[in-house]
């Protein structure tokens, strides 16, 4: 059975309706997905419909922003019954992230007499269209030819994620275990670039003194090197070893190494403990 734990829909950043994804995935001959939207778990009522009605074994995630030493990374929390505390961290993340629009135009609308707070407040898109609010109004009032290179915007302005009140990795994994789920490192690749393995593995260690249950190995831009350094780890630490393509829709057309489909790992090459 094929798998993929990491995917959006419309809920954050994805242009797919939930049924959208889970159709998808019948088509690219997945058996085992997980929706993990950020920092929102809208999309799991009509996530667990889909699945049912099409036959699709599923595990309910949600990807969160968290604040790791001096580093913003994502964990990938699965398998939890929310309670009222985890639903306050992940409404909390998702304040953060839509805060960072708001202060970016607070900053700009000194700069440029046509766009506004107040313009951009009553600002809305079409969420087919992927991405996420602060880009698109980047994009329709000028400022950028593609609607992604709205990021460079944000980091030109120092509206970086580390200026934001995000959970530590300490608190969100206890918030994820508290409610019987799995915490996992999302995409070391994106974090690790230019490390060393060694640095890699003293961060892992830190990970795991922290309670950290997994790492998603398996991702798309991840080299052939780091691929089996957290391998190595996640199995030398009994920890599990998960995979995901992490596709956003008509979005990872522009990125083609997103697409759902493109690692294709099946169930009995990971090790999942749900």
């Amino acid at each position: 059975m094929l798998v993929d734990l990491h995917m959006h829909s419309y809920y954050s950043d994805g242009s797919f309706s939930p049924y959208e994804v889970v159709e998808l995935a019948k088509q690219k001959g997945l058996g085992f997905i997980s929706i993990t939207d950020h920092n929102t778990i809208e999309a799991h009522e009509e996530f667990e419909v889909a699945c049912q009605q099409l036959g699709m074994k599923y595990v309910l995630g949600v990807e969160l922003d968290c604040v790791f030493g001096e580093r913003s990374v994502h964990l990938l929390a699965y398998d939890f019954k929310v309670n009222e505390e985890f639903a306050a961290i992940i409404k909390k993340s998702r304040h953060q992230l839509d805060q960072m629009g708001v202060d970016l135009i607070k900053i700009m609308e000194k700069e440029y007499d046509h766009i506004s707070s107040a313009d951009y407040e009553g600002y809305t898109y079409d969420r087919r269209l992927g991405g996420f609010k602060g880009i698109h109004y980047l994009h329709d009032r000028g400022f950028t030819e593609n609607v992604m290179d709205g990021l460079k915007i944000y980091r030109d302005y120092d509206v970086f994620y580390s200026n934001y009140d995000f959970p530590t990795v300490e608190e969100a994994i206890k918030h994820i275990h508290t409610c019987g789920g799995k915490a996992v490192l999302a995409h070391p690749g994106k974090y690790y670039r230019n490390s060393t393995m060694e640095e890699v593995i003293t961060d892992f260690e830190k990970l795991l003194a922290s309670g950290i249950d997994g790492i998603e190995c398996y991702y798309p831009i991840h080299s052939e090197e780091l691929t089996a350094c957290c391998v190595n780890f996640c199995e030398e630490h009994d920890l599990m070893i998960t995979v995901g393509c992490d596709c956003h829709g008509e979005m990872s057309k522009k990125e083609n190494e997103y697409i759902m489909g493109c690692i294709q790992k099946d169930e009995t090459e990971l090790k999942l403990k749900f």
